[in-house]
């Protein structure tokens, strides 16, 4: 999924803040939920997150949501954004064991 925080390389945090909500509700709108985020509001959460895992890592964490989750929405992942986290953090180091256990099966198979 392609989001708006890559083409614009030079936004104030503010405007991060609202593009950020904006791909939210996006991405939201292609899983069929159609809900509406009051952006003023919701302003607050989007900081808070950014400072704990900066904008990419949103982002990332976006992504991932919205790929394991059947009804995502906005309050779950604002309040449940250290879940989300951890369980990423779980996958990716589970992928990179099972990588690492593939590649040692293949060299003992040569």
């Amino acid at each position: 999924m392609s989001y708006s925080f890559l083409s614009e390389k030079k936004q104030t945090k503010n405007q991060q803040i609202h593009v950020f909500i904006s791909d939210f509700e996006k991405s939201l709108r292609q899983k069929g939920i159609d809900d509406k985020l009051n952006r003023y509001t919701e302003q607050h959460a989007v900081k808070a997150l950014m400072e704990s895992y900066t904008l990419n890592g949103c982002y990332e964490l976006m992504e991932y949501y919205f790929k394991v989750s059947l009804t995502p929405s906005w309050v779950w992942f604002k309040n449940n954004a250290d879940k989300i986290y951890k369980a990423k953090h779980i996958r990716d180091e589970d992928y990179k064991v099972r990588s690492f256990m593939r590649q040692q099966a293949r060299d003992w198979l040569k």
